[in-house]
């Protein structure tokens, strides 16, 4: 599981690198444990696999090269030929590593201390502008009148 969680980490470094401005990447906030955690949650033991396959398809770009070996645009390259593929499953397996990327990156996920149970808004929200949810828009609320 190790050399899997590398691999994993590895492409959600691809999917989001570290900023210019300095700002945090997927892979240097965490993110992977998240895609990790969430696709064993869904199917326990399918995280190897991708791995496997992830290493498979880095062997088409770059011969004896596992996909943590691979340069970022390398990588990119196997993730895209992988979302080519013909098999409905392939691409569902690439969008589940996007959706739960991006899932782990953009939400409150980040800004959770798994260790004190608090929950901070992560920075990545200020960055974006955004300010965190809201309970609504008052005009269409019938409580807040």
């Amino acid at each position: 599981m190790e050399s899997s969680l590398a691999a994993i980490e590895a492409a959600v470094d691809t999917l989001v690198p570290t900023g210019e401005g300095g700002g945090g990447g997927a892979a240097e906030l965490g993110v992977q444990r998240h895609v990790v955690d969430s696709i064993e949650l869904a199917l326990p033991g399918f995280v190897d696999m991708f791995a496997m396959l992830l290493d498979a398809y880095a062997a088409d770009v770059r011969p004896g090269s596992t996909f943590v070996d691979l340069d970022p645009e390398e990588r990119g390259t196997v993730i895209r030929a992988m979302a080519r593929e013909e098999g409905q499953d392939m691409r569902e397996m690439v969008g589940a590593l996007f959706l739960f990327t991006y899932g782990g990156m953009y939400s409150e996920w980040t800004g959770y201390d798994r260790a004190t149970g608090r929950l901070k808004p992560p920075e990545v929200w200020a960055e974006l502008g955004f300010r965190g949810p809201v309970r609504g828009n008052p005009v269409y609320r019938d409580d807040l009148e």
